[in-house]
């Protein structure tokens, strides 16, 4: 694990209600998944129980590492088990240069 994924967790712990319990799942292998500042590697998931959003720890294609709620994931698919490679990505997710591409390539 990363120095500075660490320092990340410590800091989301201590802002943590003291009550709360939370589960942290390391995914290994790491999942391609698609945000709304573009598609990454899901590294955790952390999950803080049934009324509240799992929160995903992802590192970006440039190498930043954010925190995203559950409802702003797309994750690949699997085509074995019919499911598209490419998951459909909302319209609001879309920056203007990859809608730009979009529209010239076709």
């Amino acid at each position: 694990m990363h120095l500075g994924m660490i320092i990340v967790f410590i800091s989301i712990l201590n802002h943590l209600p003291k009550n709360t319990a939370m589960n942290i799942l390391q995914l290994n292998p790491q999942i391609v998944v698609y945000t709304p500042l573009g598609t990454g590697l899901a590294y955790f998931i952390m999950d803080y129980g049934m009324s509240i959003n799992s929160c995903w720890v992802v590192r970006l294609a440039k190498g930043e590492v954010k925190h995203f709620d559950s409802n702003d994931i797309r994750v690949e698919g699997n085509p074995t088990y019919g499911f598209p490679l490419k998951p459909e990505i909302p319209d609001s997710w879309m920056i203007f240069k990859e809608k730009e591409k979009l529209v010239k390539g076709n």
